[in-house]
């Protein structure tokens, strides 16, 4: 069995690395695999396995390098003659469909990643293109549902599954964590909230820093960690420094290892306005970290506890439960951790590839 995956770029996201981890675990399991992304940016090419072909497009915005970008991933298709064709995200979807227009391959999935995806004409171009697809995914029952009412995607031909991690590379441990917060300031005493996500509109990091600086002001011995980057990294340094946060709050950038940031943590909060799947609330809750998000995207089907689930934009609660895991006696957040890194094992990589390459193997027979 031969899987292409198309994704838009090999960029820093959520969803690129969701990718990529599925394409190394099933080239592992012996079939074959190529990544065709459509944009030439490599920045995570160096974790893909070396099983792992990749092919890029180098297309741009131009009409005429779309057209020319058909014609190579055409030229590469009818050479390698994939079984399935599987693409990721909007346009790596869109440029699938289009693709199947001029030329017939057996079998496309599309999959999505988020429950907004950049507007109306998105969705009415899912809609008038569905047919040209065999099966539509997106990884939260909550986003599934809206596309569907929207008719977006085709109820018969959808359905929800799940993104997820390698457990064996996401748990608890303690001896990398003193090196964390040595380098970041923050005494034994100190608890440390953490965040990991790009630094985007989306996450709302301001209303975090909002928050997190009312929590300071009343218990002093707090600490916030923010891993990641993004456009908004020079515009969130300088609301730090107006807040006066600049003692308690860290910009920590991008970092690819994230467990150790999560073992130098007390607890994880999602911000966010809107999410897809919320992955970084699962490799929180393998560390054994208590958590606590907003109700965006998937985030309160992986949580699984309305406990901790706020409101999207609503802060006054967003602090309560913040200042409620910060209260609870340690022995109590331990027992909250552990439960939920059995909760986490819904998400484990292995049992999600076992789904897709059900999947795949279904519509091969087919």
């Amino acid at each position: 069995m031969k899987i292409l995956y198309v994704i838009t770029a090999l960029g820093v996201g959520g969803a690129e690395i969701v990718t990529i981890n599925i394409a190394n675990q099933i080239v592992s399991r012996g079939y074959g695999v190529t990544i065709l992304h459509l944009r030439e940016m490599n920045n995570l090419k160096s974790y893909i396995d070396p099983r792992v072909q990749t092919v890029t497009l180098s297309m741009t915005k131009s009409p005429v390098s779309f057209i020319k970008a058909l014609f190579r991933a055409s030229k590469f298709i009818k050479r390698w003659k994939p079984d399935i064709v599987h693409g990721q995200m909007f346009h790596a979807n869109l440029f699938c469909r289009i693709l199947r227009v001029f030329l017939r391959f057996p079998v496309l999935i599309t999959t999505e990643h988020n429950k907004y995806i950049g507007g109306r004409l998105r969705m009415v171009l899912y809609r008038i293109t569905d047919f040209l697809t065999d099966l539509n995914t997106n990884v939260s029952k909550e986003a599934t549902e809206l596309f569907v009412k929207c008719k977006s995607f085709s109820e018969n031909k959808t359905m929800s599954i799940y993104n997820g991690i390698d457990l064996e590379k996401f748990f608890h441990y303690e001896s990398k964590a003193t090196s964390i917060r040595e380098k970041y300031g923050i005494n034994e005493e100190d608890f440390v909230f953490i965040n990991v996500g790009r630094l985007t509109e989306a996450k709302n990091h301001k209303g975090l820093i909002d928050v997190f600086t009312l929590l300071v002001e009343k218990y002093k011995n707090m600490k916030l960690l923010i891993v990641g980057t993004g456009e908004l990294e020079n515009e969130l340094q300088n609301y730090i420094r107006v807040k006066g946060g600049e003692e308690f709050v860290s910009l920590a950038g991008r970092h690819f290892n994230v467990v150790d940031f999560y073992n130098a943590s007390d607890c994880f909060v999602l911000s966010s306005t809107w999410e897809g799947f919320g992955v970084v609330l699962v490799e929180a809750m393998a560390c054994e970290l208590p958590v606590v998000t907003t109700d965006a995207g998937g985030c309160a089907e992986v949580v699984d506890d309305p406990q901790f689930v706020v409101p999207v934009g609503d802060l006054n609660i967003l602090y309560q439960k913040m200042e409620q895991i910060y209260l609870m006696k340690p022995q109590t957040r331990m027992v909250l951790g552990s439960v939920n890194r059995e909760k986490s094992r819904r998400f484990d990589l292995h049992s999600i590839c076992d789904q897709w390459v059900t999947v795949y193997t279904k519509f091969i027979k087919a």
